[in-house]
């Protein structure tokens, strides 16, 4: 029984700092757990970052072997490039993927887009 206590109050201790810190769990090393769209990390510190996210997919554009898919959730939406070219709109999803950020020059300064690189499905489900 103690040792249940303890390991409740060192978890909570534990996910109390690091919310405190402002870092999501989702983000530390090691933690495989779902977050939402408008929580993956858009600055270039989140450039390479592995995340994991799921929701529905919205529009789409082919590639030569391959295809871009907006991927949205209760909280926005974000591209995501897949190898997988079979992919339809309207299935939910739950992938693992690399954060990337695609410099965009323009006339009124720099800019950058930043998408997903899908690695892993790891749920599907049709529409």
């Amino acid at each position: 029984m103690g040792r249940q206590r303890w390991m409740k109050w060192g978890l909570g201790a534990i996910a109390a700092m690091t919310l405190g810190c402002g870092t999501p769990l989702a983000l530390l090393p090691g933690m495989n757990l779902t977050m939402t769209i408008e929580s993956v990390p858009t600055d270039a510190a989140g450039q390479g970052r592995t995340v994991i996210v799921r929701g529905t997919v919205g529009d789409r554009v082919p590639l030569i072997g391959a295809q871009v898919y907006q991927l949205q959730d209760r909280t926005g939406d974000i591209w995501v490039l897949s190898s997988d070219d079979t992919i339809q709109t309207g299935e939910q999803l739950k992938i693992r993927g690399r954060v990337e950020h695609q410099p965009i020059s323009a006339v009124d300064g720099d800019q950058s887009q930043v998408y997903i690189q899908e690695l892993e499905q790891l749920e599907r489900s049709p529409q």
